[in-house]
């Protein structure tokens, strides 16, 4: 699906707010993927267990506990009401993977080539964000993001962080995880009220 319809393009301030990125956005398709090919895991186990999945592409420079430690509260927060998070990130240092060792539960799947991110459309090899942003040095830097989906893979949230401020502190932003919750919250709703009614129907 083409998502450039959803951002108004030519102007220069919208080149700069953009990069010249179109990531998937609110009302498009997730693509079907893999996060692990050796072991065959894909996106699919996680839709077919009928939650809203909520995913967040990780900035894979932060090794920090902190930013760590925000994700697995905005897990807690996602379980509880009735959705699940997964963590996608390029960062496969060994000290991202000692802090990762000190949470409990939270998945987080390895991106290392951003395979997965440039599906999403956070990631172009030829047009580094190195090019736009003073700071980012490492060419395989992505866009960090948001999205909650439905079972049906449709994305009912996003967030794009395009000034990288999302994951750099212990507490996310209260307004963007209040509306995310919202989210996660009235499609785990929906889906619960079709799963009992299909199941009247069935009996």
């Amino acid at each position: 699906m083409n998502t450039q319809s959803f951002i108004p393009s030519g102007t220069i301030s919208t080149k700069i707010y953009n990069y010249g990125y179109y990531p998937l956005l609110k009302g498009d398709i997730v693509p079907l993927f893999h996060f692990n090919r050796e072991a065959f895991v894909s996106v699919q186990h996680y839709l077919d267990l009928q939650q809203p999945l909520v995913i967040a592409f990780y900035d894979g420079r932060k090794n920090n506990i902190p930013s760590l430690s925000a994700l697995a509260k905005l897990q807690a927060q996602v379980l509880e009401n009735g959705g699940n998070l997964i963590v996608i990130t390029n960062n496969n240092t060994r000290l991202f993977r000692k802090n990762l060792s000190q949470l409990n539960n939270l998945p987080v799947f390895i991106d290392e080539d951003n395979e997965i991110a440039e599906k999403f459309g956070l990631f172009d090899i030829e047009n580094p964000l190195t090019n736009w942003l003073s700071g980012i040095d490492d060419i395989n830097t992505s866009l960090p993001a948001l999205y909650v989906v439905s079972p049906d893979r449709k994305i009912v949230y996003h967030h794009i962080d395009y000034q990288f401020n999302f994951f750099g502190k212990e507490v996310l932003p209260k307004s963007i995880v209040e509306s995310l919750i919202d989210s996660v919250s009235t499609l785990a709703t929906s889906y619960g009220y079709l799963s009992r009614w299909s199941k009247q129907l069935v009996s």
